[in-house]
């Protein structure tokens, strides 16, 4: 589609013009999000996102990917090379792992400000699990090279970030845990 330009008698589109257009594969740079304020007020409703530093939040925002899934999309699949880290604003996902003779198995939903996908934090993984959308859901996303090379030359940004997904990791581990021993009190 194209833009008029100004000075022909029309008028630059608003923000809200430009974010009724339709974009590829339901994406939208966060860049567009009225300078940023958007992606951060959203973070701010998370736990993963709400104590963190403005400039964190700002340098997430500016790192991301606003992402809308459609309920059964396949986000991330177990064993395919971790290309990118999300933050779940809305909406739910579910973990599953392929279980020998019992097919993928859900071991774990992921709720508003948790992250998926932490492993393209470290370089020359593999998705962990496949990570499909359960309902419609929106996700700021991440690819993980430039996420490492932010964490890499930005101090303050791997000092902030790290311990949250160590967070994540931890509280994942923590219900995974709790679900074996469901599991095996049975």
């Amino acid at each position: 589609m194209s833009v008029p330009r100004p000075g022909n008698g029309a008028k630059w589109p608003t923000l809200v013009d430009l974010m009724a257009l339709p974009v590829p594969a339901a994406q939208m740079h966060a860049r567009v999000m009225d300078d940023y304020a958007a992606v951060i007020a959203m973070l701010n409703h998370t736990w993963f996102g709400a104590e963190l530093s403005p400039e964190t939040q700002e340098r997430l925002a500016k790192l991301g990917v606003i992402e809308d899934f459609e309920a059964d999309q396949v986000i991330l699949q177990e064993g395919d090379p971790a290309k990118e880290m999300g933050i779940l604003i809305s909406g739910r996902l579910a973990l599953r792992t392929l279980v020998p003779e019992r097919g993928p198995v859900t071991i774990l939903s992921v709720e508003p400000g948790d992250i998926f996908g932490w492993s393209a934090v470290l370089a020359d993984t593999e998705a962990q699990s496949t990570v499909v959308a359960t309902e419609p859901s929106r996700a700021l996303v991440i690819e993980g090279t430039g996420l490492r090379a932010a964490l890499k030359e930005d101090h303050a940004l791997a000092a902030s970030l790290y311990p949250r997904v160590l967070k994540a990791v931890a509280r994942r581990l923590r219900q995974t845990r709790l679900q074996l021993l469901d599991l095996f009190a049975r």
